[in-house]
């Protein structure tokens, strides 16, 4: 198990006599500032701890539960926790684990190091009362709004879990394969005709052939080698296959892009760990989902009244009294117990900054009528639960005010590297030059090609035409004379418009085919819809360096970059000097 060593001494929490903090000498802002991401600053003799009075050293579990309020540092007596340190060092999606956390023993340090900084760069912003200006407050603001409801919501649904027998249905759909030959008809009549044909007896394949070949049907467009699951296939298809068995054929079914009979060759089910998790997610999302909207309902009948007259017969589009009138109506449709109505100037007000250009062309386009129930119904709940979270005291839960403290740290980051960092950030041309000449080998251009193409339904005729072309045939003879070529209108066609394009506009395994290829090449690509494409490289222009002339943005963010970085460090060292850093956590 990963564990920190820690050397506890005098500190808050650990010692009964403890002395005031002493008040920070505010940090001089050097020339530039530093970079929001910039890592940490080369680490500096930790403060010798042993110094506050008797020391001893603990060895901690670094996933223990009893030990996550432990100080690994502290800034001016702010302690940082051994829980800050587990947040450091989470991925964005994921949590650590145990034996990564083991492997990054050694970068225990720099990740404190860096938390250390965070710590002083905040303070600072503080004593620059940069947490007071309007911005930052509003943000705030807005963010505990969001926090607070989020935090309610996850105790209304944190007992929810979907049945078993539920979760167990829907896995078993989603991990179903099959195997199909398709046909897809433009009329329905077509359709009903061949599926006809078919329960009088007549082979699928033999009739399939001849009607692809006359062009008077086409396939789905996929590689009918490979089985296909339900997400390949869309709701509609995989409903009407549920009870379509291998050897069979389907019924007519209506498609968006026309109308399809389909044999099941082959069904399978791949057994999946991820979807089952996934089928599971998505029934426990789908109740959540349901709870939330029954709450809602339920804390209406608890503190709150509709008028559903005055509701149902408000008119926003009537010419009279006209919106600007309804603006300034105060009849109330929603009334809340404690708290300010909902009146019509509210809905009114609220729907019309939803069209940006103006109501006027929305009232001619009936849209503002159609906005009213959903924009009411989003004002009523966000009242509502705003009035539940001021019942129950929402604002007290620990993890919101964790959350809530965290986003604070962020904003006066953020804002520090925009009010101080950025402004004084600046680059010489020399700086430009300096840099290109270090990097230009990462400057290159794209290969560029300009292609043509012949797609065969089959293998053999792309590689017989491949060698035909490769002995001097005529490319443009071929293509309008081969035989076996797939129809223009197919679905998933590629198009050669003879344009030059880069080659990372190809897909990617079109791109290895394509790799180290010259003009006058041929090259045999088969597509994911099964398609063989002969591929004649008409042009190619190769990859080259660009010029400093061509590249100069995109390096001068670069330059930028750098320059913030260093001068990160020089803000760290000022304000180590300035505040009072203590670090207990020990590495060995």
């Amino acid at each position: 198990m990963a564990a920190v060593l820690l050397l506890l001494a005098a500190h808050p929490g650990f010692t009964a006599e403890q002395t005031a903090a002493p008040a920070p000498a505010p940090a001089q802002t050097p020339a530039a500032a530093p970079a929001a991401d910039a890592p940490a600053a080369a680490p500096t003799a930790a403060p010798a701890a042993a110094s506050d009075g008797v020391a001893l050293h603990l060895r901690v579990p670094f996933y223990s539960p009893l030990f996550t309020d432990v100080p690994l540092a502290a800034v001016n007596d702010e302690k940082i926790t051994l829980e800050d340190l587990q947040k450091a060092l989470m991925s964005v999606h994921e949590k650590m684990t145990e034996e990564k956390a083991t492997n990054a023993k050694k970068n225990f340090l720099d990740a404190l190091q860096r938390l250390i900084n965070v710590k002083l760069v905040v303070m600072e912003a503080k004593s620059m009362e940069l947490d007071k200006l309007p911005e930052v407050a509003s943000d705030l603001e807005n963010f505990s709004a969001a926090q607070l409801r989020q935090t309610l919501f996850l105790e209304r649904v944190k007992d929810l879990k979907p049945d078993e027998k539920e979760v167990e249905k829907l896995y078993r759909s989603k991990i179903r394969e099959w195997k199909l030959k398709t046909l897809r008809f433009e009329k329905e009549a077509e359709a009903k005709k061949f599926r006809k044909e078919i329960a009088e007896g007549k082979d699928f394949l033999t009739l399939r052939e001849k009607l692809l070949a006359d062009y008077k049907a086409d396939t789905l467009g996929r590689n009918e080698n490979d089985f296909v699951n339900s997400d390949g296939l869309g709701p509609e298809l995989t409903a009407a296959l549920e009870n379509v068995k291998p050897g069979t054929v389907s019924p007519v079914i209506s498609g968006i892009n026309g109308f399809i009979v389909v044999k099941v060759e082959d069904v399978k089910s791949v057994e999946s760990p991820e979807a089952r998790a996934k089928a599971q997610a998505t029934l426990l999302s789908q109740m959540r989902l349901k709870s939330l909207k029954a709450y809602k309902d339920e804390l209406l009948k608890k503190y709150g009244k509709e008028n559903t007259k005055l509701i149902k017969s408000l008119d926003l589009e009537a010419p009279k009294p006209g919106i600007k009138k309804l603006m300034e109506d105060k009849r109330v449709l929603v009334s809340i117990k404690g708290e300010k109505p909902i009146t019509v100037a509210d809905l009114a007000d609220a729907i019309q900054t939803k069209f940006f250009h103006g109501v006027e062309n929305a009232i001619k386009e009936h849209k503002l009528n159609r906005e009213k129930l959903a924009t009411l119904d989003e004002m009523t709940s966000l009242r509502l639960f705003k009035k539940e979270i001021g019942v129950r005291h929402i604002e007290n839960n620990e993890e919101y005010k964790k959350k809530l403290e965290d986003y604070k740290n962020t904003v006066l980051f953020s804002i520090f590297v925009e009010k101080v960092v950025k402004p004084d950030v600046t680059y010489s041309m020399k700086d430009l030059k300096e840099y290109y000449d270090a990097h230009a080998a990462e400057y290159k251009s794209v290969e560029l090609l300009q292609l043509d193409g012949i797609a065969f339904k089959e293998n053999e005729p792309a590689q017989a035409a491949i060698d035909k072309l490769r002995h001097g045939m005529d490319f443009k003879w071929l293509k309008d004379n081969a035989e076996n070529q797939v129809r223009k209108d197919a679905p998933g066609m590629m198009k050669f418009d003879g344009e030059m394009l880069p080659i990372t506009s190809f897909p990617q395994d079109m791109q290895k085919v394509l790799n180290g290829v010259v003009k006058g090449d041929y090259k045999l690509y088969q597509s994911p819809e099964g398609y063989y494409y002969v591929l004649a490289v008409a042009n190619y222009v190769p990859a080259r360096v660009q010029s400093l002339e061509e590249v100069k943005n995109s390096i001068g963010e670069q330059v930028v970059w750098q320059n913030q970085k260093k001068t990160v460090e020089e803000w760290f060292k000022k304000l180590r000097d300035a505040y009072t850093v203590k670090i207990y956590l020990e590495e060995r």
